[in-house]
Formats: C-alpha cells, structure tokens, sequence
C-alpha cells in the first residue's frame, strides 16, 4: 500500500517518486488518475476526456511524434517547458516494457536541489548557473514557432530554486529569436547537462514501473526505446496534476491508501 502523504515526502525530499505497482487494463487507468487526483487538482490535456485524462504513448519512428513517442532519448526536461502556467506533476505508468528489455525505455532521474548544487561548485558551474537565472531565454516547442520567454532557473515561491528545462525547445527558441544558438548559452546548458548527469540515476523499467515527477524540481529522461515491427512496444500512460493541493485547498483524502505493493523509494 502506499499513503500519499508517502508520495510528497519524496517529491519534497527528492523531487521525485518511483513504484512499481503490478496492474493491467483499465485497473491501470483508473488507478492512475484515482493517484492524481489525491495529490491535486488532473490538468487536462486537449483532446483528452475530462473524465479520462490520460495520455498514452505509441513508439513510432514518425519525424513529428510527440518526443515520448520517439525512439531517440528525449533528454533532461521537465514536461511543459514552453507552458506558461505548467502543471507541476507528470505521472507515467508503464502498461508492456521494452521488447529488448535491459536499460532501453528507462527513466533517468535528477534531484534539482542536487543539480543545481554540483552545478555551482566550480567556477564555469556557477558563471552558467547566473546565466540562466539572470534573464529569460527563449523557448519554441516547434521549429519556427515564435518564442516565449522564461528564466531556465526560477525562485519558486516557498520553495527554492525550480527548473524549466528542455534544451531542444531553448535551441529551437534561440534560432527563432537571434538566428541561431549563442555560444554562452550553448555552454551554460551543456553545464547544467553534465551536472545532472553526475547526480542522476538510471531506472529500468517494466510492466508495472510508475513514476511520478516534479517538473520543477526533478529532471527526468526516457532513454532510447525500441520501434519494432515484429514485436509489441513499450507502452505508457501519461498524467498530469495541474495544482498540487495545499494547506488552504487541502484534500479530504490526503491518507487515501491506494494499492502500491513493493514500494521503491
């Protein structure tokens, strides 16, 4: 069993929570909006049924694919980086594994706090970290969208520094913005890359395999996934929750106990 309350200990400690929670079909689905909706307020994505907010993921080899559907890495990110009001959880459940299985279709994992903490123990660690928390960079989710403008490192209220964070849309936005990526820019997220890399972790997955991240203050990846013919693909349900609840808007149900057999942490 797991308590929510469980949950947000982690995203407060780690920013980030892994399970793995043996389900199939619908129970799959329902268990996995029922675990949002004890942690906050369910975003809705378009075209999703409000009663049904999920998101499911179809390996594909198509150019314009959702990046979750690709089968390159998607990279260090937070979901909804060129949202201005962004939902502040991602919630992935794997329904089937990788068919090669191994690390392919693994999540790597990241604790901002420890980013940013190894980030500016060197010098070029700290120039980047003010590079990126001085002024706003552009960000186009699509080649030749127009760009918004966000601070990569934001102060998030009462809660210290968050990222927004997916360097594809940063590079699509510098292009779109200055014509092309600028070499101190370039530098500064390469610095923040290479300090995730050294604090992250790798989760393989598999049936039954659930995370949970903040999109502020965790960095998550998908490593390389299989687009097969012959053999059925990864498979994942995606959700989000819009507005974590909190001491005002608190939810009757914070104890809820939701069936999570063999919790990781």
């Amino acid at each position: 069993m797991v308590v929510t309350e469980d949950v947000l200990a982690n995203l407060h400690r780690n920013g980030y929570f892994v399970a793995q929670v043996p389900l199939d079909g619908q129970a799959a689905v329902e268990f996995l909006i029922d675990l949002g909706r004890s942690l906050g307020d369910l975003y809705v994505p378009p075209d999703c049924d409000a009663a049904e907010p999920i998101l499911r993921s179809a390996p594909t080899r198509a150019r314009r694919a959702a990046p979750f559907d690709r089968p390159e890495a998607i990279g260090w990110h937070g979901d909804f980086a060129t949202h201005g009001d962004r939902p502040e959880l991602s919630l992935v459940y794997v329904t089937r594994g990788d068919p090669r299985g191994g690390d392919f279709g693994a999540w790597r994992l990241a604790s901002v706090d420890r980013v940013l903490s190894v980030l500016r123990a060197t010098p070029v660690g700290r120039t980047a970290f003010d590079r990126l928390s001085r002024e706003p960079l552009p960000f186009s989710y699509t080649d030749g969208q127009s760009p918004v403008w966000y601070s990569v490192i934001e102060c998030r209220p009462m809660a210290g520094f968050g990222l927004r964070f997916f360097r594809p849309s940063i590079y699509r936005g510098c292009i779109a913005a200055f014509g092309e990526v600028p070499s101190d820019i370039a530098m500064a997220l390469a610095s923040l890359e290479d300090a995730a890399n050294e604090v992250g972790e790798i989760v393989p997955t598999q049936a039954g395999s659930l995370l949970i991240a903040s999109n502020w203050f965790a960095l998550h990846d998908r490593v390389r996934q299989t687009v097969s013919r012959t053999r059925a693909n990864r498979e994942a349900l995606l959700c989000f929750v819009a507005r974590l609840y909190d001491g005002v808007h608190r939810n009757p149900n914070a104890r809820k106990m939701l069936p999570v057999p063999d919790r990781k942490r």
